[in-house]
């Protein structure tokens, strides 16, 4: 068995790499090209309103799914030695549904849809496995610090991607390209290209690690072993404490990450502000991600998260006075500042509060969270909105969230002090 280790060798490196590759994908397509291209593009030959709820439903299907099966996947890693070979296939479809979308043709929504539902889907799901990989390949002391350096090298990787795209898109001639249209459909090709480069060192050097089971019956067992975690909920009490916290503040990040755009373009910003924006979360995330590594390192990630979550708190509050490109670039700056530490820390905490064999199970456990969290915010800002009609005032409920998730996080008991 290798055992996890406190020095940054190859392996660690190698995982830390990853995330340069399929940040580009949560950057590029998710948060900025697909949803543009989709509405102006594969979508044009249906009603606007009629195409956004498609987009929201597809989103909803694929993160539903992602719920159910989250925990089951983490599981069935536990007891096989299949996390290497799963989550490389796992990654290997999102690649390939990404790459798929430069195929589509005007009007194509349905098969657009199709492909980046389940890229999205296994995005997600390798996630899973990656977390687990972690706890794996790390020890405890590190946990930190490489959780850390892995957001933040996400931030620069897919900012950098990002950039070369949004040039391109702009700029296409200087690429040899016709027009934006042929500019953003082969920004989906490099995205694909540059999520297989960084793919590529982490399916090499890791090794899977022995299991304690030899199961043949890999979801019946899983099942059973899932049940039995949720029914001795006493042993791991630090754990589900913190779940609970991370489920009402990271909605709050999410929602914050989701509806920035939207909330921009209310205000009267032109689409040049949002990405200009978007670059400013990346690029100032990259340092700030590496420096609350640092602290949550040498001191404690429980107060990087305290931290973060009075700064989210400062970001709502702010939201209600701003009126310009300038003050909401800004905004954008505070939110690249704490973003990828909150995160980071979230996962280095919880691995730390969780046991080495069931790390799978676990962090399938701490996605679904994740993920479940994500439909309570976006539905507390559209009911305030459907009664104050006030793009300001819809992200006060947003308030309520991080004070419960930093009330609950004082009841997590961890073996760091401050």
């Amino acid at each position: 068995m290798n055992n996890p280790t406190s020095k940054l060798n190859r392996e660690i490196k190698a995982w830390i790499s990853y995330d340069l590759g399929n940040s580009a994908f949560a950057t590029t397509v998710i948060a900025a090209f697909f949803p543009i291209f989709y509405n102006q593009y594969w979508a044009s030959n249906i009603d606007s309103i009629l195409s956004a709820q498609y987009l929201s439903w597809t989103l909803v299907i694929s993160n539903l799914t992602l719920l159910f099966t989250a925990p089951l996947i983490g599981a069935i890693t536990d007891i096989s030695k299949s996390t290497k070979k799963l989550f490389v296939s796992m990654v290997t479809i999102s690649i390939i549904c990404v790459a798929l979308l430069y195929t589509l043709q005007a009007g194509s929504w349905l098969y657009a849809l199709i492909f980046f539902g389940i890229a999205n889907y296994f995005f997600s799901a390798s996630n899973v496995l990656y977390d687990k990989i972690l706890v794996q390949i790390a020890s405890p002391d590190l946990f930190s610090k490489v959780s850390g350096y892995g957001y933040a090298w996400g931030y620069f990787g897919g900012g950098f991607l990002f950039l070369i795209n949004a040039i391109m898109s702009l700029y296409p001639e200087m690429f040899g390209l016709a027009s934006q249209v042929e500019a953003i459909k082969w920004s989906f090709i490099t995205v694909s290209i540059w999520w297989s480069i960084f793919l590529i060192p982490l399916a090499i050097t890791y090794k899977e690690r022995n299991t304690n089971t030899a199961e043949t019956k890999l979801l019946s067992t899983s099942f059973k072993n899932i049940l039995k975690t949720f029914k001795s909920i006493s042993q791991y009490k630090n754990a589900f404490i913190f779940l609970i916290a991370f489920f009402l503040f990271i909605d709050g990040v999410h929602t914050v990450m989701a509806l920035a755009s939207t909330f921009a373009l209310n205000l009267g910003l032109d689409s040049s502000s949002v990405i200009i924006a978007l670059l400013l979360v990346q690029f100032i995330a990259f340092p700030s991600t590496l420096m609350w590594a640092f602290i949550g390192e040498k001191y404690n990630d429980k107060l990087v998260i305290y931290i973060s979550i009075f700064i989210y708190i400062g970001i709502i509050i702010y939201t209600l006075f701003l009126s310009n490109a300038t003050e909401f670039y800004i905004l954008a700056a505070l939110v690249g500042f704490v973003q990828g530490g909150i995160q980071a820390s979230s996962r280095g905490l919880f691995a730390k509060l969780i046991p080495y064999e069931k790390s799978g199970e676990f962090f399938g456990i701490f996605n679904t969270f994740g993920k479940a969290g994500a439909f309570i915010g976006p539905a507390l800002v559209g009911a305030f909105l459907a009664i104050f009609n006030n793009v300001r005032i819809s992200l006060l409920p947003i308030l309520v969230l991080f004070i419960l998730g930093l009330i609950v996080l004082y009841f997590v008991e961890t073996d760091e002090t401050f």
